[in-house]
């Protein structure tokens, strides 16, 4: 019961707030408070659990927005969902289930099969999804949707298809090709750049000097050390997390990163970012960011996202991915059972 009072009194301050989220304005009469050198404060921890998606569903055409009372109805979906216990619900899924139980007969972009609850890994452990009248993060295009993907990516995937899983001399795959495989995430290997997780440790703190901003992400435990102005150097090597420059522009704290090992949103290790953070309010800090891959889509997209303070105590926790952490001895487990069955 607590949970469901707490969902509810989240989603009656997003609903409260929808302007604000729609608009990308400053509160009116609010007025940032500013660090010894002048900037806005970005200091603090952040969350980001936000359940509009990423893209726009299909179903929802060239609507940008949701009614007040839409949003209502799909809240109490999700509350009696979480009631329940169903099994975790990530990424745009509580979105996708809410938005197809206002009119079950009609098709959108989540498949509503019922299957048997495995119990392992229930929406107990999950966060209170936000949500807000948005209907998806993507607000460039304005069609809310990725733009085109070139024909180089789609051949690169084409590629990567065609070697993916192929098996050794003995007709099985090796170790090291199931490892591979399995997603960077549940290898511990950690996250990237982008503050874009959603519902789950999607945490950050901020601290703030005049020549340097730090970014500590919960999930991973990754920390991103961004030099400002004419504290920027010359890039180290490249990593997962890239290479950071910043800048003020007004009130916004621009940063630029090249310098990838791996891609961002199926990117290229050739992707330049561009993030935008601005306070909006007393509580209230929007995060924007810009891909530009010529190599992956046709054009740049730009995604908006909207973080509060984080609920609860107000600390970032160590992420101890790799103990206790079963999840590769499971994948290579399943693996093994799906070859006793003949896939």
């Amino acid at each position: 019961m607590k949970r469901n009072i707490v969902a509810a009194a989240i989603v009656g301050m997003a609903l409260a707030a929808a302007p604000a989220f729609t608009s990308g304005q400053t509160s009116e009469g609010w007025t940032a408070t500013r660090t010894a050198d002048g900037h806005p404060d970005l200091q603090g921890i952040w969350a980001n659990d936000s359940a509009t998606p990423f893209e726009r569903p299909e179903a929802l055409g060239d609507r940008a927005t949701l009614t007040d009372e839409e949003v209502s109805a799909m809240l109490a979906y999700t509350v009696e969902y979480d009631r329940t216990g169903g099994d975790a619900v990530f990424g745009d899924t509580p979105f996708l289930q809410a938005l197809a139980s206002l009119d079950p007969l009609k098709e959108t972009d989540t498949e509503r099969q019922e299957r048997a609850s495995t119990r392992s890994y229930n929406q107990f452990w999950m966060i209170d999804r936000w949500f807000d009248n948005r209907t998806s993060l993507v607000t460039d295009p304005p069609n809310g949707r990725l733009p085109a993907r070139t024909a180089e990516a789609d051949a690169r995937a084409e590629r990567q298809r065609a070697t993916r899983g192929q098996p050794g001399p003995d007709g099985r795959l090796t170790l090291g090709q199931e490892i591979a495989a399995v997603d960077p995430a549940i290898r511990c290997q950690g996250g990237g750049a982008l503050l874009s997780g959603r519902g789950y440790n999607s945490n950050y703190q901020i601290f703030q000097s005049a020549t340097h901003v730090g970014i500590q992400i919960e999930m991973h435990h990754d920390t991103r050390l961004i030099p400002i102005g004419d504290a920027a150097s010359q890039p180290g090597p490249p990593s997962a997390l890239g290479s950071s420059r910043g800048r003020w522009e007004g009130d916004t704290l621009v940063v630029e990163t090249t310098n990838f090992t791996r891609g961002a949103s199926g990117s290229t290790t050739d992707v330049h970012i561009t993030e935008r953070f601005t306070r909006v309010g007393p509580e209230m800090l929007q995060y924007e960011y810009t891909l530009n891959d010529p190599s992956t889509w046709t054009r740049p997209w730009t995604a908006r996202m909207f973080m509060r303070p984080a609920p609860g105590t107000g600390a970032i926790y160590e992420f101890a991915c790799h103990e206790g952490n079963y999840a590769m001895e499971h994948a290579l487990r399943n693996e093994r059972h799906l070859d006793a069955v003949g896939r």
